[in-house]
């Protein structure tokens, strides 16, 4: 027998193929695997992890849970200032139930005691938001214009008693340099570096005088964005469009009211919010002319006319001649008027006030603050003149550009 045919062929093995993409994710799952182990040490210890996260989770919801149980039972801290608040919000609720009640007439003004507010259920008795402290309160509502100034007293004896913005500022008088000049029943501010800013809701102002009423005469800090003619109607005397120097028939009075009535945001004009014209009062604008040469600095001149019930106005020229403490301002020639005078704003501005020798030249400050005579046809700034009411309400500030009086 041939010795190929005594031998048995051996069968041939079947290769196994292994797809790559399986290979991948096995090695995906291999490291997740690893991974898990690595983060959490095996499945014990991320069970445990998981429990302890809930602890926490539960143990927060439940100190939140007792904090707001807790405040409900909370007496809440309130400021004198917070109860004056709720005093006046509470008075508005009230009328705006009653209107009935409300003023009618022009400056009119009726009270509402905290005991009626309290007894009409809209707000708590006084004893409730101070303590223990004996307090008594009452709200004025004065009617201005179309608004109504509702004016919160408080008083709480020793311990807290409202305060006007205009007792807070005559509170501070001095009888040389800078500050608040007492004369005769008013008090006028004098100087270069005085503190009389005030900011109401729209813009900053500064007090140029405080009445014997209480009230007080604000200049706005800067002016209106835009100039304006003082007057370009046709003049006869001229025989051009120079202007009339009568300031009830004046251009500039127009354009006043239509920043108090109409004002345009564009233009700079929106400067008075709805709320700062409830705190404002009507009055009489002093429009008398006077002479380059007069000397007069206590409106004798310009208080001999008058145009009454004014909201907006200009400042006279006394009122800019008494502001300077340089004994060398006399009149309107006198250069040395822009010295240590805090109405001095480096632009040209319009006074109220026209030149008596002429019919067509007024006053106004230029913008080295010098007072001169101009044609009333050329263009100035408006500084817009506003009375603010005595009842205002004092609540912050110094009267520094940095911290102006701010009122409630």
């Amino acid at each position: 027998m041939n010795g190929n045919q005594n031998m048995v062929q051996k069968p041939k093995e079947e290769e196994t193929y292994i797809d790559d993409e399986e290979e991948d994710e096995d090695e995906e799952e291999s490291s997740t695997s690893a991974s898990s182990k690595s983060l959490f040490g095996g499945s014990d210890a991320k069970q445990k992890l998981i429990k302890l996260m809930l602890i926490i989770i539960g143990f927060t919801f439940a100190l939140l849970f007792i904090l707001f149980i807790a405040s409900l039972f909370t007496k809440k801290s309130y400021t004198y200032s917070d109860v004056e608040s709720i005093m006046k919000d509470a008075a508005v609720s009230y009328f705006a139930d009653y209107p009935e009640y409300l003023p009618t007439q022009e400056g009119s003004i009726v009270e509402v005691d905290a005991v009626n507010l309290i007894a009409a259920g809209k707000m708590k008795d006084l004893s409730e938001y101070l303590g223990d402290t004996a307090c008594g309160g009452a709200v004025q509502v004065q009617k201005s214009g179309s608004e109504y100034l509702y004016t919160p007293y408080l008083n709480c004896g020793e311990s807290y008693i409202t305060q006007e913005l205009y007792k807070k500022v005559a509170s501070e008088t001095v009888t040389s340099g800078d500050g608040l000049y007492a004369s005769g029943n008013a008090y006028i501010f004098r100087g270069e570096n005085v503190n009389n800013y005030v900011k109401l809701d729209k813009s900053l102002w500064r007090i140029v005088k405080v009445n014997s009423d209480g009230s007080m005469v604000l200049i706005h800090a800067e002016g209106i964005m835009y100039t304006q003619p003082w007057d370009n109607r046709y003049n006869e005397e001229e025989s051009f469009e120079a202007g009339i120097n009568q300031y009830s028939v004046s251009r500039v009075r127009d354009y006043l009211e239509k920043v108090y009535n109409n004002p345009s945001k564009e233009d700079g004009e929106d400067i008075l919010s709805s709320n700062d014209k409830a705190k404002l009062v009507p009055f009489s604008l002093c429009i008398g002319k006077r002479s380059e040469t007069s000397e007069g600095k206590n409106n004798s001149e310009e208080c001999m006319q008058t145009l009454k019930d004014q909201y907006l106005g200009l400042l006279t020229l006394s009122d800019y001649l008494y502001a300077s403490l340089d004994a060398n301002c006399k009149n309107v020639k006198s250069k040395s008027c822009q010295n240590y005078n805090y109405l001095v704003i480096r632009e040209e501005w319009w006074l109220a006030t026209g030149n008596k020798d002429d019919t067509y030249s007024v006053f106004k400050v230029d913008r080295f603050g010098q007072p001169a005579k101009d044609t009333s046809s050329t263009y100035a700034t408006v500084r817009p003149v506003v009375y603010l009411n005595s009842r205002i309400l004092y609540k912050s500030g110094e009267g520094t550009l940095e911290k102006p009086y701010k009122v409630k």
